[in-house]
């Protein structure tokens, strides 16, 4: 397959260019006209296939009480979205869900469907603080415990990546090590933690912080926080939710602008509100009304996720944010890629995986190519 753009995301920037790939890889990247193409996209942007590590949901299906169904479902949509590679995000639920959910996930990725790959599993909760719970179920929070993730990994069959903890929580940071031991990544988030607390977390390994700004103690000028701490330590990844709701564009684009190119990380946290229409829903575990806005509420007005889309937050971090193109872009492709350890993903390059992303001037997309395989949707 080849196919042409005058605007391919090579080396930061954009330029014009063929690219070649076969059996879902990337064989090479030729001068633009250098022969006939298959796809000619004309001055639309391609973009490398976008990640998101952090997402819940879609069309009723939550991860904590997953289906068969609602994961082919969401597995077969999110190429709409840009998104190639992702992965599937629990939440606080009791544990005997969560089992159940974190075995069928795993059935689901050895499968190996049509459309966007789940990458791994992500843990959010019940590991975290009441006090900055958000909207997780309070009666559902527990203490770190080794044991209990043990459990949790057995039933995923290895295959949980990452997990959310609040550190103050965590006695001795002994699930932060364990976990970092054993090659899953950690994030800080719906925590209370103070800067030096962070700092000692960051010491023991985690390397991130889970939707900055939400569900975290924030900035004071005597007590950095933990949101202070997710600004301060410049080789330590940040989460962003750039839609404009759930950090204020100005809050958004100062993160922005510190973490730089290379450490900002943009997630959906989109859950199962996602594709439905604005209403009232009674969900399992929460009743949510969807805004709008697309974004969910508890009846107490707390946020409760989002419906949000990985192509309409890149633009939103251009156009609203007003960051750098490489800002914008890598935290949607090469900064998760990286920070997750997911090999040839996130670049477009000689070598790597050939997933692409077709972007219209209205941040739309118009194709999407996961391993090689066009994706249509104009």
């Amino acid at each position: 397959m080849r196919i042409q753009s005058t605007r391919v995301w090579l080396n930061e920037q954009f330029v014009p260019a063929q690219l070649v790939f076969d059996n879902g890889k990337i064989t090479a990247i030729e001068s633009y006209d250098a022969q006939k193409v298959d796809v000619d996209y004309g001055d639309k942007r391609i973009l490398p296939g976008l990640i998101d590590i952090h997402c819940h949901g879609y069309n009723g299906l939550d991860c904590n009480y997953a289906t068969r169904e609602g994961l082919l479902n969401w597995i077969e949509y999110l190429p709409q979205d840009g998104v190639t590679s992702f992965l599937a995000t629990t939440s606080t639920a009791p544990e005997s869900n969560l089992l159940e959910s974190f075995a069928l996930i795993s059935k689901i990725i050895d499968e190996d469907h049509r459309g966007a790959k789940i990458q791994g599993i992500h843990v959010e909760g019940p590991q975290i603080s009441h006090e900055f719970k958000g909207a997780h179920n309070p009666y559902l929070i527990q203490k770190p415990d080794v044991d209990q993730f043990d459990r949790y990994q057995k039933a995923a069959e290895g295959k949980i990546k990452m997990i959310c903890i609040a550190p103050e929580k965590d006695d001795d940071h002994a699930l932060i090590r364990y976990c970092v031991s054993q090659g899953v990544k950690v994030a800080m988030g719906h925590t209370g933690a103070k800067f030096d607390e962070c700092a000692k977390a960051i010491e023991d390994g985690a390397d991130s912080f889970t939707h900055t700004f939400n569900g975290m103690l924030g900035l004071h000028h005597r007590e950095p926080g933990t949101a202070g701490a997710a600004m301060f330590f410049e080789d330590i990844y940040a989460e962003l939710i750039a839609d404009g709701v759930h950090v204020h564009p100005a809050v958004a684009s100062v993160l922005g602008r510190v973490k730089g190119k290379d450490k900002l990380i943009l997630v959906t946290d989109s859950v199962s509100i996602k594709g439905l229409k604005p209403g009232f829903y009674h969900m399992k575990g929460r009743d949510v009304t969807v805004g709008e806005d697309g974004c969910g509420r508890l009846p107490n007005g707390k946020l409760a996720g989002s419906s949000n889309r990985m192509n309409v937050l890149v633009g939103n971090l251009i156009e609203m944010m007003k960051l750098p193109l490489a800002t914008a872009i890598n935290a949607a492709t090469i900064n998760p890629a990286k920070r997750m350890g997911f090999a040839r993903k996130g670049l477009i390059e000689a070598g790597f995986d050939a997933d692409l992303c077709v972007l219209n001037d209205d941040y739309s997309v118009a194709q999407t190519w996961v391993l090689g395989e066009a994706m249509l949707h104009e």
